[in-house]
């Protein structure tokens, strides 16, 4: 009886969800337009075409132009997939729309169609079935007219394909700023616990998401798969995905032009049709659309044809919507909205100017700095509030409150390093466009103010560990914690090489753009010298901290050398560049995995791993007081020290008892000392007798009774005296009774 109710219930749910279940559909069609050959007569607004395998049609949405009279043509279709040519027709403008276009008309027609296919062109059978499926396709179809009779090139349209696949999706965007999220939940309340290491992987983490999205930066041929794959990680960059007539963008534009600006703003319809032709999918020469053409078009009426016809595109109800191109987009050589390889192309295809990259990321960091002060002053209040009540008398929330001030300092720090790599990029980017006054002055504010905020700390932290002593860093400078505190006391300077390597890749990305082959150099031997670092110095304060950052080195490494096959001059074919560019997202897209699973492990994982009930585990303060001068096997082969004080010789249980004199702190300093014969000048002198009874080496005995010179400060206990000093001359002493004979008497 029970399954039968199951069985009824899920089949009443199923009948509910039908509905909303839609297998998505083999189709390829148009994502941009744009003209591969100058037009003289001819002028096409708009082309959409559409190709369905499961019956072999075409179907296509035309609005041109014609302004010289008595003109047939005919017209080639092309079309190019991965650089193989599966569709190369010729068809017979005359037989369409009722002869309607033979000749062309001198107004501006739009009309659909959807053609069979003969059964002598088979676009499945030369088509693998992988181009329907596979994200981001590199696919054009290509239209030309040529006259009847003299074959004179009167149009040529160039179509970009994609089959509704992409790398770029907002879901996963979402992921991945909800791990981020993930990764601050756990550092905020961890940053209270002393030794904890979330604050710490929250920067590596996002240091990450930085690097995959800043990998699309360079002045490179990417494969669409990769670039749509790094443009889900826009958002660790500043750069959230809007419309270019949202309002932040309009502001902006409005702010450049009133400012000395110049350049134009995001085109509303898609950046694709401005990519530079000598990128990917493109690979054809510039050209230009001559304006007394455009100026023409403009004077004709408009006819709609596609009452003609009912066969349009929403004629196959069982195909998913697909987006229609409005406008095809005129490109002129004196043109200033062509996008180039680098940041034009990444920072326009999520709607965002040229122009605009550094103001958006700048109005993203205020954003967030204002959070972070308004969170800080929240908490601060609620403390001071529970401070405040008669009923609460906690020591530690009187310690909490005051060492808030250093909280708050860290944190400002971590902050500052978030915003560090992006500000720094888009300044510098700024500086070279030479576009608003107003734009370059924020720019330079800005970078001064991060440069000030965190080269200040580096250099403080520096300096103090140079002229003092690195172990006293967490009691001096315990607000710079963000920056040496994840690495061992030997090595606390290691922090300044990943934020040196920061800036040289934000110099070789703004400063170096329109020379990929030197970016991807630089970029090489960056990532190389970061590996040897985390090899040869293994900095982290644990094995397992240093395997994790050494992975993330390898992984860059990696990454950065797979960049070389994206040069233009190496000139690789299309398919070997988008499995090279589905390599680098893979391996990006595991260490993201990795990262994830270690914020698990950081926000409390380790805990149900070894299955220790939290009624058992100890105060962490009582832990860390019961861990002082132990010393794990991980950090003895590492050779960190962790002796804070002086070990007390303990008392003997057995025995005769001792005088609680001879024990008090003060006992020894009262007997007078004794001196002892320094040793001889010979090298060959075995005496090592003194007057405590204890026979010593005598390299070290020398050591320790003779304080060390200011000249020798840094030399290790056991090296001998300068051979030009005198030997110390023998000197005479009585010999003072020891413990154990002055208990007896």
């Amino acid at each position: 009886m029970f399954f039968s109710v199951a069985r009824l219930r899920l089949a009443a749910l199923s009948l509910f969800t039908f509905p909303l279940v839609h297998a998505h559909k083999d189709i390829i069609f148009t994502s941009s337009v744009s003209y591969c050959a100058p037009p003289e007569n001819l002028l096409v607004e708009q082309f959409d075409v559409a190709f369905f395998p499961s019956n072999n049609s075409l179907v296509f949405n035309i609005s041109a132009a014609s302004v010289q009279a008595n003109v047939n043509v005919s017209a080639n279709l092309f079309l190019n997939v991965y650089g193989m040519h599966p569709v190369n027709i010729t068809i017979d403008i005359c037989s369409l729309f009722n002869g309607a276009l033979c000749p062309l008309p001198l107004y501006v027609f739009n009309g659909s169609e959807s053609l069979a296919l003969p059964s002598s062109v088979k676009v499945g059978r030369d088509l693998p079935g992988i181009a329907y499926k596979i994200p981001d396709l590199e696919a054009f179809a290509q239209l030309t007219l040529t006259e009847v009779g003299t074959g004179e090139l009167k149009a040529c349209i160039q179509s970009t394909l994609s089959n509704g696949w992409s790398t770029h999706q907002p879901g996963v965007s979402w992921a991945t700023g909800g791990v981020a999220f993930l990764a601050l939940f756990s550092a905020a309340w961890q940053s209270f616990l002393p030794g904890s290491i979330a604050p710490f992987r929250l920067l590596d983490l996002l240091g990450l998401f930085q690097t995959i999205a800043s990998s699309g930066f360079f002045d490179l041929n990417y494969p669409v798969v990769y670039r749509a794959f790094t443009l889900d990680f826009s958002w660790a960059m500043g750069l959230f995905s809007q419309s270019p007539v949202s309002s932040m963008q309009k502001s902006i534009t409005n702010m450049r032009h009133l400012t000395g600006g110049n350049l134009a703003g995001s085109n509303a319809q898609g950046s694709v049709a401005l990519v530079n032709r000598k990128l990917s999918p493109y690979s054809s020469a510039e050209f230009a659309v001559p304006q007394t053409l455009i100026a023409a078009v403009k004077a004709l009426p408009r006819v709609d044809l596609s009452v003609i016809t009912r066969r349009a595109l929403a004629e196959d109800e069982g195909a998913p919507a697909h987006p229609a191109v409005r406008v095809v987009e005129t490109v002129t050589s004196q043109s200033s909205n062509v996008l180039d390889a680098g940041v034009p192309i990444y920072v326009n295809t999520i709607g965002i100017a040229t122009a605009n990259a550094f103001m958006t990321a700048f109005f993203s960091a205020l954003i967030l700095l204002a959070i972070t002060i308004a969170l800080l002053s929240m908490i601060y209040g609620v403390i001071v509030l529970a401070s405040r009540q008669e009923r609460v008398h906690s020591k530690w929330l009187a310690e909490v409150q005051a060492r808030y001030p250093i909280f708050a300092r860290a944190w400002g720090l971590r902050i500052a390093l978030i915003c560090f790599f992006p500000l720094v990029t888009f300044a510098i980017y700024q500086w070279t466009m030479k576009d608003s006054w107003l734009a370059i002055l924020i720019s330079v504010i800005t970078f001064l103010a991060i440069m000030g905020a965190v080269g200040g700390s580096v250099s403080r932290i520096l300096l103090f560990g140079r002229r003092s002593s690195p172990w006293l860093l967490p009691e001096d400078l315990p607000a710079h914690e963000p920056l040496y505190g994840q690495y061992r006391v030997p090595r606390y300077y290691f922090f300044a090489l990943p934020l040196v390597a920061s800036l040289v890749r934000a110099i070789v990305i703004s400063a170096g753009k329109g020379s990929g082959k030197a970016q991807v150099v630089v970029i090489i031997i960056l990532e190389l010298f970061l590996l040897l670092s985390h090899i040869v110095l293994k900095p982290g304060k644990t094995r397992r901290a240093d395997i994790l950052t050494t992975f993330l080195a390898v992984i860059r490494f990696v990454c950065a050398g797979l960049l070389i096959a994206f040069l233009e001059p190496i000139d690789l074919t299309p398919i070997p560049r988008v499995v090279i560019g589905i390599i680098m997202a893979v391996l990006f897209s595991i260490t993201v995995v990795v990262m994830f699973l270690n914020t698990l492990w950081n926000l409390g994982l380790q805990r149900l791993w070894v299955r220790r009930p939290f009624s058992a585990l100890r105060s962490r303060s009582t832990e860390s007081q019961a861990s002082l001068g132990k010393t794990t096997e991980k950090d003895t082969e590492k050779g960190v020290a962790t002796v804070l004080t002086r070990p007390v010789n303990p008392t003997p249980t057995d025995g005769p008892l001792v005088d609680p004199e001879m024990n008090a702190p003060g006992a020894l300093s009262a007997i007078t000392p004794t001196t002892t014969y320094a040793e001889p000048s010979s090298a060959n002198s075995t005496d090592t007798t003194t007057s405590y009874g204890a026979q010593v080496p005598s390299r070290w005995r020398s050591s320790f009774l003779q304080p060390p010179s200011r000249a020798g400060s840094d030399s290790t206990h056991g090296e001998t005296t300068s051979p030009t000093s005198a030997p110390p001359s023998r000197m005479s002493h009585s010999r003072q009774p020891t413990i154990d004979e002055a208990r007896v008497s």
